[in-house]
């Protein structure tokens, strides 16, 4: 009886080494300084609450399903018409003894034409954002009513090293199904960096 409690005890306190706990963190989280150096950092307030990339993991629907390394992914595309369209993702995960209690991302996208640096009012069909409730299922994007204003600072390449774009955003998005409930995003910044 005593090797079997013994045992018990091991294997309870091995799944316990896996469970992540990032609530004392996320009490003290910021939005981050806008800064132009490629830091990899997105962040606003969605209505007055800190929203950043922040996390250990996020599930990654794309791939399946599958845990992925919570980080802010960036880079280029281009669309149907040849044009190029810069993009940003990140994701808001909060976790408490191995149960998520929050799981939503944000995204841009914003197309790159004439002079990239500069404002680019982000309408329904020209350039996105995207706040997704992950745990719950739900979306909001911006409308023709109310665009995502996004001021692109910087845009910088270093040849063959990488690429630096910078800027902030601010507007409203809606819910996905046309509902009257609402996001207001302010005080958004970004700095990526492309390799």
């Amino acid at each position: 009886m005593m090797k079997k409690l013994v045992l018990y005890s091991v294997i309870l306190m091995m799944s316990q080494c896996n469970k992540y706990d990032d609530t004392q963190q996320a009490a003290s989280l910021q939005v981050p300084p806008l800064t132009e150096t490629g830091a990899n950092t997105f962040g606003c307030l969605v209505n007055g609450d800190v929203w950043a990339n922040f996390g250990e993991t996020f599930l990654y629907e794309d791939l399946g399903g599958q845990l992925e390394p919570n980080m802010v992914r960036s880079g280029f595309y281009a669309d149907t018409a040849g044009d190029s369209t810069f993009f940003i993702r990140g994701t808001y995960t909060l976790s408490k003894q191995g149960t998520v209690l929050k799981e939503t991302s944000l995204s841009l996208s914003v197309p790159k034409k004439g002079n990239f640096v500069g404002i680019h009012q982000l309408i329904a069909g020209k350039g996105q954002c995207q706040y997704q409730d992950i745990l719950h299922y739900y979306s909001y994007y911006n409308q023709v009513r109310n665009s995502i204003i996004v001021i692109i600072k910087k845009d910088s390449i270093t040849p063959g090293l990488h690429h630096v774009v910078s800027g902030t955003f601010s507007g409203m998005l809606y819910g996905a199904y046309g509902t009257a409930d609402s996001l207001r995003i302010v005080g958004g910044v970004f700095d990526t960096l492309t390799q």
